[in-house]
């Protein structure tokens, strides 16, 4: 053919083209060789284009394209391998390791063809070769239509609508965060042996339907890979890892030992903080003094007794495994949180994710149904940090929200939290999450009511008239709000704020405690005081690296819009802070 190439084996056809093993007797070497059975000259041209550029150890390399009369071909790369979905067909699900080792050279291949401006379009089992050897290369560059070249003698595949994007099921355009679902997609196949929009047995628009919709069935035999394969697949866009995020996901495939670090600054967790009080400031996590309704204590509910849930039993420390170490610890920020830290196993750094229970929104977006769970929220990543969120069948709410230090800028937070909230769903499915296993000490802040620390004179005497508080989760902060001012109080667990230079403000005594009095940088006006309770030694191990010891911490604060600054509220503030602690137990 040509004069150059002879025909030796023919591989593959389909409705649309077909697939030749050739010899190159010029170079003396096998190739493939491929024609358009439908006389489009212009598909093996723009697959010539999309691959001339693109040289990398896991793409199929495009030689040339040649015309023998009135056909013309696309000389490629000869790969002595099968397909990953002929491996699935042939020998049945692979195990998760494997999958894993062949996602990541395909998350690297695509990694490079984004930067390049490729985008592949058609990502599937059919469109991966795999050596004996476990290489893996992609196929079949953004050209939709040679997904029906098969295998000879094989059954006409599927086709991409097994693996496609959500977006791109319902309309829209292919794009980067398509080909990582349609990765995610292949991957699920190989592992579970089957596509996560069903076999398309009850036929194609069935298929599309699932797609459009974006829940893909559950992962069964993934085991702790199940995490990556839902971070890839997330429903939005936006919250997929890039493909060079999803190289790391693939490749963090065991636990590193935790190395003695330096102490972390108590701002990396207090980070966390500072977004539940943006969000308390927004209404998103305040609750009125008990819900509408009797909780109950079924399924996809806190129970009963929503304050005595464990937030940390919620938690499935192997949804982090494939990421890193997770370390749990129980004893930081409010009663109602837990923290979990995963030393990235690249060493990179650390991210830090906190689940926090709260009760019904006060403003929510959409009226919550009785009786039903939520959607998953997911807003945009903002401010280096990605937050999960869901309303449950008892109008209480979890939030995940995950963020990185300094040196884990480019770790994949979404995927984070996707993962922890994907194992907290699971646990609630099967009834009501776990009550702690150790009550809290009687002097704990735990058992105060916030809003019983400030009576109706000390708060009105600030806001010019009395109000009814808005009572937060378990009765563990309040707030008071009069036009222009807000009053809160706050219950938190930090390491020792008296020494901690990360802790800015004056070092003052309010009553018989030690405290931090400062203005509230950014936002409106605002002076907070943060009165020491009580100095503990946690009955569980700590983080490495951070301050054995812990204080339970009472924060009032007072935000005043037409105030100057923060400092001209500090006086005010401190004096609600001695009435506060003049009713501390």
């Amino acid at each position: 053919m040509a004069g150059r190439y002879r025909l030796e084996e023919e591989l593959g056809r389909g409705g649309m083209g077909v697939v030749w093993r050739a010899a190159d007797l010029e170079l003396g070497r096998p190739v493939t060789l491929k024609r358009s059975l439908g006389e489009d000259a212009g598909q093996i041209r723009r697959e010539a284009r999309i691959g001339a550029g693109l040289l990398h150890s896991n793409v199929v390399t495009v030689f040339d394209t040649v015309v023998d009369g009135d056909a013309q071909w696309l000389v490629t790369e000869y790969l002595a391998a099968r397909s990953l979905e002929e491996l699935v067909d042939d020998g049945g699900p692979l195990p998760a390791d494997r999958v894993r080792r062949i996602g990541a050279q395909l998350a690297a291949a695509l990694a490079e063809m984004h930067a390049r401006g490729i985008v592949h379009r058609d990502v599937k089992p059919g469109n991966v070769l795999v050596t004996a050897d476990d290489v893996a290369k992609l196929t079949d560059l953004g050209i939709a239509r040679w997904t029906e070249v098969t295998r000879t003698g094989g059954a006409q595949l599927t086709g991409t609508l097994g693996y496609v994007a959500p977006e791109v099921a319902d309309g829209g355009e292919a794009g980067p965060a398509s080909d990582v679902f349609s990765l995610g997609a292949t991957l699920y196949a190989a592992v579970e042996g089957r596509s996560p929009w069903g076999s398309g047995e009850d036929g194609p628009f069935a298929q599309m339907r699932r797609a459009a919709g974006g829940r893909p069935a559950p992962a069964e035999r993934a085991g702790p890979f199940a995490p990556v394969l839902t971070a890839l697949m997330a429903r939005h866009p936006a919250d997929r890892p890039s493909a060079a995020e999803a190289v790391t996901l693939l490749t963090a495939d065991a636990p590193v030992p935790r190395r003695p670090r330096r102490r972390l600054h108590r701002r990396v967790l207090a980070g966390a903080a500072v977004v539940v009080a943006a969000a308390l400031v927004a209404g998103f996590l305040l609750i009125r003094s008990s819900p509408a309704t009797p909780a109950a204590a079924g399924p996809n509910t806190l129970g009963a007794d929503p304050a005595a849930t464990d937030p940390c039993a919620a938690i499935s420390t192997d949804a982090l495994v494939p990421f890193g170490q997770p370390f749990v610890d129980p004893e930081v920020l409010d009663f109602g949180t837990c923290v979990v830290t995963t030393t990235l196993s690249d060493d990179s750094g650390q991210v830090q994710t906190v689940l926090a229970l709260t009760g019904p929104q006060r403003y929510p977006t959409r009226p919550p149904v009785p009786g039903k769970v939520g959607e998953i929220e997911r807003p945009e990543a903002h401010d280096g940090k990605c937050e999960r969120a869901i309303s449950l069948a008892d109008a209480n709410r979890i939030v995940v929200t995950s963020h990185p230090t300094d040196r884990a800028r480019d770790a994949p937070l979404c995927a984070f939290s996707e993962a922890v909230l994907s194992g907290v769903l699971a646990k609630l499915a099967n009834g009501p999450l776990p009550g702690r296993d150790r009550p809290f000490p009687e002097w704990s802040l735990a058992h105060v009511d916030a809003c019983g620390l400030l009576d109706l004179a000390a708060t009105s005497g600030v806001l010019g008239q009395a109000k009814t508080p808005d009572r937060e989760f378990g009765g563990w902060g309040c707030t008071w709000e009069h036009d222009p001012r807000t009053i809160t109080v706050e219950y938190s667990r930090e390491w020792p704020i008296e020494a901690d230079s990360d802790v800015p403000g004056d070092r003052i005594r309010v009553g018989n405690r030690n405290a931090v009095v400062a203005p509230v940088p950014g936002g409106k006006p605002e002076c907070a005081v943060e009165v020491v309770h009580r100095f503990y030694t946690p009955a569980l191990p700590v983080l490495k690296g951070t301050d054995p010891h812990r204080e339970e911490v009472v924060t009032v604060s007072v935000q005043d819009a037409a105030a100057a600054d923060g400092n001209a509220l500090c006086a005010t503030t401190r004096s609600l802070a001695e009435e506060l602690v003049r009713r501390l137990p």
